[in-house]
């Protein structure tokens, strides 16, 4: 019987689908006895030979945000943890730490706050969130960037507290960036047994990770100002379009 407080909300898009197999065999091992439905949100699906972890697929092609909407709707639980395919887990999940995130999210209490406004305060990292603030807040024309980059900075966030724990890190390793295998899950994946396709996707090579890095330093200098600076730029960009 699984919950019917909380829902997994796993993003992804049938171009991607290599990564449901990796995924479910990770999730399978280091959370076997998850207590909550899985909800696979992708833009289109076909049967296939594998056997994922997903307990619901909710096929949808349309923006990130209608997407979202529309596998909350089909999830019908009041909290969701919204998940990319390519967040691997790498270590075991105790489901009693779960739940007293759970309940922080419910209370409020004992937890800390991300400054009102600040940037990716709102991010695709893996969380929990309300679902009525999702339906509320998230824009149909929204990107899973927009969402994070714009979202962040909006005058409703600023309005809306986004509480943090501040004990407790959810073990998972992003795995795949730009199209490729980062260093991390390429390894991860050696670790656990599972082959993968270089063929289909490529491993980085240091210099690609030495320039994530980089950016990332960049970014962490003052996040809200380079923030801002991207969503000008890509404002003008669309007014362009």
């Amino acid at each position: 019987m699984k919950s019917s407080e909380l829902s997994i909300i796993i993003y992804s898009c049938w171009r991607n689908r290599d990564m449901w197999d990796v995924f479910s065999k990770l999730f399978r091992k280091y959370w076997s006895d998850c207590p909550y439905k899985v909800v696979l949100a992708t833009d289109k699906y076909k049967k296939t030979d594998k056997e994922y972890v997903f307990d619901q697929i909710v096929a949808y092609d349309d923006t990130w945000a209608k997407m979202i909407k529309n596998a909350i709707n089909k999830a019908e639980t009041p909290y969701v943890m919204l998940w990319m395919d390519d967040y691997l887990l790498c270590d075991y999940i105790k489901n009693e730490d779960i739940e007293k995130q759970l309940n922080r999210a419910k209370g409020q209490e004992d937890i800390g706050y991300y400054k009102r406004g600040e940037a990716y305060s709102l991010d695709t990292q893996v969380g929990i969130w309300d679902c009525a603030f999702l339906k509320k807040f998230l824009k149909d024309e929204w990107s899973a960037w927009d969402y994070e980059r714009i979202g962040s900075l909006s005058k409703a966030c600023s309005e809306q507290p986004v509480l943090v724990s501040l004990d407790y890190e959810f073990p998972y390793e992003e795995g795949v960036r730009q199209g490729k295998w980062m260093i991390q899950g390429a390894k991860l994946c050696r670790r656990n047994g599972i082959k993968i396709d270089t063929n289909v996707r490529p491993i980085m090579s240091n210099k690609d990770m030495a320039k994530i890095y980089l950016k990332g330093a960049i970014l962490d200098l003052n996040p809200t100002l380079v923030v801002k600076i991207q969503n000008l730029l890509m404002w003008n960009y669309r007014k362009k379009k």
